[in-house]
């Protein structure tokens, strides 16, 4: 999971893993109030996101760049900061 207070910057991982749209052949499915996937070329079903496993490693690359930021002293924010600046 992800911790809203320390983690806020890294939020955008999770709004976009929400809005992934399935891959094909995947669809989603119902069992009951639960939703599973299927992918109808190979027959798996799973209970997570065909998609997790990407956002997942995004976000740990995402730590992983903040935490070398942050031992190098360097504000891993202001990278960011200073595009949005440039875009106006």
């Amino acid at each position: 999971g992800m911790d809203k207070e320390t983690e806020y910057d890294l939020w955008w991982i999770a709004k976009e893993g929400l809005k992934a749209s399935l891959p094909a052949p995947w669809k989603a499915c119902e069992a009951g109030s639960d939703i599973f996937y299927f992918n109808s070329e190979t027959g798996e079903s799973v209970w997570d996101h065909p998609c997790d496993e990407h956002y997942k490693g995004l976000l740990a690359t995402e730590r992983q760049k903040k935490e070398e930021a942050k031992k190098s002293g360097e504000d891993p924010t202001k990278k960011k900061k200073e595009k949005k600046e440039a875009k106006k």
